[in-house]
């Protein structure tokens, strides 16, 4: 793939396309200016972003049918998940194999599924297998919608939130398939037309800014000249203790990692309820508020987590969540404040969506069309996620940006101290599905 930088100011000759784009482009202006179209400014957006979104409203813009979560998905989502950790955390992905690495899994398969609704072709097969594994993809995306809608129902003290939005850029260089923006409205989706300057790059950040709450402040480090789309999921959580801790709890320890360093952590001790066992390892379940867990597992002394990591799957995973026992376990749970950011081009292409990525065959053509006939494909996956855990609960925030560009028992008690490389998650007690997940291998 050639570097987007080499292609800066390289326009193809466009002659008299180029004026009928322009055409186009002034009956869609006119049209907007007839319609109402509002500016975002009063959403905290600049004026040069319109909020196009009651443009493409069909009916009362709310999806009405309810779907299941049957055991299926929950396997395929729960192998996408631990996939994409597992290629996240590898060498040359992220640093080092041993660095701390937090995913959103709903968040990613959120908006590369965005993408994926106006793919075509082989395109369509590799990115509904890469997100779905194997699942019909009408399931799959049943699915996905059951899971974001239970994680959006109210929990008293937690909260999780979600939000969609598409940016398209104005102008004669890009058409926009409607039919794509009507699909994505329909699913709640915020559309935004913005001129594509250093402008819309603030007006990005900050919307993920705030559909995040905070978490993620600085997303998109700048706006490529030919980029055309962008397709962006936000997560925010937020949940209290259902036992919080007290400062008598709190105490400085030592965190030993995998390569013989000692770190200083602040570590918070508890009595929990829920001892966890399985697959050559031993965590607990804390609870929070709300109908949300803490998660937390870690392999046997002496066994390399890399080593036990790669081994680990779904069926161990959603083996150990649904067979948890009912024993007093002696927990310590280090404070954690840890931003991960991510590109996942090379992550998705080698999990089997390259062609996704592929400037000359990519097929994104139910996306839209450019003016000039350069093809569309997705550029960069950007993927930043924040998580904070102390003693009062935890807060976390994820947000995914794909960035489309034109070519050019018995009483028994049991000791868990997270104290060694380990892995976590903040699953929805239901569906035992994490909404995030993560290692955690030094401090």
């Amino acid at each position: 793939m050639r570097d987007r930088r080499e292609r800066k100011g390289q326009m193809k000759g466009m002659g008299n396309r180029k004026a009928a784009a322009a055409a186009v482009t002034g009956i869609f202006g006119i049209c907007l200016a007839a319609a109402g179209v509002r500016t975002a400014g009063g959403a905290g957006l600049s004026a040069s972003t319109q909020d196009l979104t009651a443009e493409y409203r069909r009916g009362d813009g709310t999806m009405q049918e309810e779907y299941g979560m049957e055991q299926e998905f929950r396997e395929s989502y729960m192998e996408f998940s631990l996939a994409l950790l597992k290629c996240c955390r590898g060498e040359g992905r992220n640093g080092a194999s041993g660095e701390n690495v937090l995913v959103s899994p709903v968040s990613v398969i959120t908006a590369v599924g965005m993408a994926g609704d106006g793919a075509k072709g082989e395109t369509l097969s590799q990115i509904n297998q890469t997100l779905y594994a194997g699942l019909d993809p009408d399931q799959a995306k049943e699915g996905v919608f059951a899971f974001r809608r239970q994680l959006s129902g109210k929990h008293e003290g937690a909260a999780v939130k979600l939000a969609d939005s598409v940016w398209l850029r104005t102008g004669d260089v890009f058409v926009p398939n409607e039919e794509f923006l009507a699909a994505a409205e329909q699913k709640n989706a915020a559309i935004y037309g913005a001129p594509f300057d250093e402008t819309t790059c603030g007006d990005i950040n900050r919307w993920v800014e705030k559909k995040t709450d905070g978490e993620i402040s600085e997303i998109l480090d700048e706006i490529p000249q030919d980029a055309v789309m962008y397709l962006i999921n936000a997560v925010a959580f937020e949940a209290e203790w259902e036992e919080p801790y007290t400062v008598s709890q709190i105490t400085d320890a030592v965190f030993y990692g995998e390569d013989g360093t000692e770190a200083a952590v602040t570590m918070m001790y508890s009595e929990e309820a829920v001892f966890l066992s399985g697959a050559g390892a031993r965590g607990v379940r804390k609870p929070y508020l709300g109908g949300y867990s803490f998660v937390a597992l870690m392999p046997e002394e002496g066994t390399d987590f890399s080593e036990w990591l790669d081994g680990f799957d779904k069926e161990a995973f959603l083996q150990i969540l649904g067979e948890e026992k009912a024993l007093t376990v002696q927990t310590g749970i280090p404070k954690m404040d840890s931003r991960t950011d991510l590109e996942l081009s090379a992550v998705l292409a080698d999990m089997g969506m390259p062609l996704a990525f592929d400037e000359k065959k990519a097929d994104f053509s139910g996306i839209g069309s450019c003016t000039d006939g350069a093809n569309i494909f997705i550029s960069r996956v950007l993927h930043g996620t924040h998580i904070c855990v102390d003693g009062k609960g935890t807060k976390a925030g994820a947000a995914t940006v794909v960035e489309m560009t034109r070519e050019l028992g018995a009483f028994e008690e049991e000791r868990v101290v997270l104290d060694r490389p380990f892995l976590y998650a903040i699953v929805e007690d239901e569906s035992g599905l994490p909404v995030f997940l993560g290692t955690a291998e030094h401090f």
